[in-house]
């Protein structure tokens, strides 16, 4: 549509081109004609394009020009009827000599019985008649009609051109869209790569994040049960003393004790003897007794033993617990200091990745406007 109404304002603008600048008079033209011609050769081309798309070259495009100008005929020029000779200066074909020797004849103006008249017998020189053309008939070409004619022919060839150009970006425009669909598709899929490998980074850092939770929940335990067995071994160091002491204040007291009965034995011996027998018995009771003492502090001496043997179990168990409570800080820091390094990289890398998929986006976006802009371009060449 757009090519017809194109056609029509250049065959307005030729005519007043040619009103402007020349005396010749103006020659009538049928445009609806020339449209359905030019209509139904422009749909003459597209059944061959569409029926051989593969023989579209510079011999099938000459020869659909050939039919398409073959198609055009100009209506006869009013000024071209001799009423002398009575016959019409059109009517005489003459055949262009690229197609063998020029042959003329004459169509002569009969009226509806086929009657000669008068003027019939007049002969007409040859060099008067105008040659036979085939994309203009007998027209003049020198006259304004031939002219308008050839502008047309002109016309038509370019707007063929420019239709095959057309066609030609319109298959690319094809190709650059389906292109462009793959390349949205890859950065689609690219992008939910990018998707669930950040998910899936995440979800590692959450763990990561569980695991130190954990880990530092069992350093709080072992330090809760370093705390109660430095408790433990204070209260029996404590207890251990107290026993130390009443035990020495015990065998003290004993000392003492069997000092005063000794005292006592000398004092009874030496002031009563008579009471030997009576003092032997009190002797050998306070023997008897001495004795006990003695057995209670050599089994005091075995508690303090065993207490002993406790608090050095105590403290080898504390000392191994210090070292285990040492080796899990040493550890906590290296895997704390791994963990942080581990997170620093998750980080960087979770920040490239979001940089990358903003690039992306961005990149879409851009791709999308464009395509956008080509098809609303493309939209707008298609409607008139």
């Amino acid at each position: 549509m757009n090519s017809l109404s194109g056609s029509k304002v250049s065959v307005s603008q030729l005519s007043t081109n040619s009103h402007s600048h020349e005396t010749i008079r103006s020659v009538p033209l049928d445009i609806d004609q020339l449209d359905s011609s030019f209509n139904s050769s422009q749909k003459r081309d597209e059944n061959l394009t569409s029926s051989m798309p593969h023989s579209i070259g510079s011999d099938s495009h000459l020869s659909l020009q050939n039919t398409t100008i073959n198609s055009f005929k100009a209506p006869p020029r009013l000024s071209s009827f001799n009423p002398v000779s009575g016959i019409n200066r059109i009517s005489l074909k003459q055949f262009p000599s690229e197609y063998g020797s020029a042959l003329t004849y004459s169509n002569g103006n009969s009226d509806g019985n086929n009657s000669p008249t008068s003027e019939d017998n007049n002969t007409v020189p040859t060099s008067s008649i105008s040659p036979w053309n085939s994309a203009v008939g007998r027209a003049s070409l020198g006259g304004k009609s031939g002219r308008v004619i050839e502008r047309l022919m002109g016309e038509n060839d370019m707007l063929k051109r420019e239709l095959h150009i057309e066609r030609l970006r319109a298959e690319e425009q094809k190709q650059a869209v389906k292109m462009a669909e793959g390349r949205m598709e890859a950065l689609a899929a690219e992008y939910d790569g990018k998707l669930h490998e950040a998910a899936v980074n995440k979800t590692m850092l959450k763990r990561k994040e569980r695991q130190l939770a954990d880990l530092r929940l069992q350093v709080e335990v072992e330090k809760s049960k370093a705390t109660v067995a430095i408790e433990s071994e204070r209260i029996w160091k404590e207890q251990i003393q107290k026993v130390e002491e009443e035990s020495k204040q015990h065998v003290e007291d004993a000392f003492n004790y069997a000092a005063m009965m000794d005292a006592r034995n000398a004092a009874m011996t030496n002031h009563w003897k008579e009471q030997g027998n009576e003092v032997n018995r009190a002797v050998a009771k306070l023997s008897k007794e001495i004795e006990e003492i003695n057995l209670e502090r050599k089994q005091d001496d075995k508690r303090l033993n065993t207490l002993q043997g406790l608090c050095d179990q105590q403290a080898t168990l504390l000392e191994e617990l210090l070292e285990k409570r040492n080796a899990i800080v040493l550890k906590h820091k290296e895997y704390k200091c791994s963990q942080e390094e581990s997170l620093r990289d998750i980080k960087t890398s979770a920040l490239q990745v979001e940089e990358k998929s903003e690039l992306l986006l961005a990149e879409t976006q851009k791709v999308l406007g464009e395509l956008k802009w080509a098809l609303s371009l493309k939209k707008n060449e298609r409607t008139p």
